[in-house]
């Protein structure tokens, strides 16, 4: 049964699964590459990520490239990794496609997607920098506290005393 002039009509006529492939998320994939790529095969991985994403039907928002950086642990008996973040809007098929490209891709040590729980801000010129290794905490210049006067402990008196 199809209606013609109600809103609801494609959901009717083809059902919630085909409706599904229309719906557009946000994603944010975090990827940890070998080291030892060299910048020109860095791009080549990511180049094969955001065609895969963009070949089906998926805007890619933005690329952050952090660079090598120390891992927490060892991965495949390597102690850095190159890190991007890739944030899309895509169907929600394209993450499970995604991963399992990455998942027989050599040369990815590690990867991540989730869906943020606050959209990030795309126009911000500043990279994001991780909380973790290598970055010193700001400190802020406070006044220091007047020191306390000692206390005699000869004249309290104290519970025996009394």
């Amino acid at each position: 049964m199809i209606i013609i002039n109600s809103p609801c009509s494609f959901e009717l006529a083809k059902g919630p699964e085909a409706r599904r492939e229309f719906l557009m998320n946000l994603y944010e994939t975090g990827l940890i590459y070998d080291p030892q790529l060299e910048e020109a095969g860095f791009d080549e991985e990511l180049k094969k990520v955001t065609d895969l994403i963009e070949t089906n039907s998926g805007k890619i928002e933005k690329i952050d490239r952090w660079g090598i950086r120390k891992l927490a642990y060892q991965i495949k008996k390597k102690s850095q990794g190159f890190y991007a973040f890739i944030y899309y809007t895509s169907p929600g098929q394209v993450p499970k496609l995604l991963e399992s490209m990455l998942r027989i891709n050599e040369h990815c040590l590690r990867f991540m997607t989730i869906v943020p729980d606050v959209p990030p801000d795309f126009n911000e010129q500043e990279p994001r920098k991780p909380s973790g290794y290598g970055y010193k905490r700001e400190t802020h210049d406070r006044p220091k506290a007047p020191a306390r006067p000692a206390e005699n402990r000869d004249t309290e008196e104290t519970k025996e005393d009394i």
